[in-house]
């Protein structure tokens, strides 16, 4: 895992979620809330919540992906939720 300290990844984990995508999926709203925290924070947890509009973690975890262009480099997921880290 480069670009992250494993300590810190498992900080990380087990430390609540940052951001949490529920029903209106990811809104603008969201996704600025979310560069500002990889901005700050580099690494943040995301959500997905059960009442999002994703049918699965894949299919969540892809959107985010293609809607970031890049942006972002996905560490892990594990159920609903990922780890990701603000691409260098």
């Amino acid at each position: 895992m480069p670009n992250v300290h494993r300590l810190n990844l498992r900080n990380i984990r087990s430390s609540p979620s940052s951001l949490q995508v529920g029903k209106k999926g990811l809104s603008e709203s969201f996704l600025i809330e979310l560069e500002t925290r990889l901005k700050k924070e580099k690494t943040v947890k995301i959500k997905f919540l059960k009442n999002s509009p994703f049918s699965s973690r894949q299919e969540a975890i892809s959107s985010l992906s293609l809607v970031l262009e890049g942006k972002i480099r996905v560490l892990e997921t594990r159920g609903w939720t990922a780890i990701v880290q603000k691409q260098s």
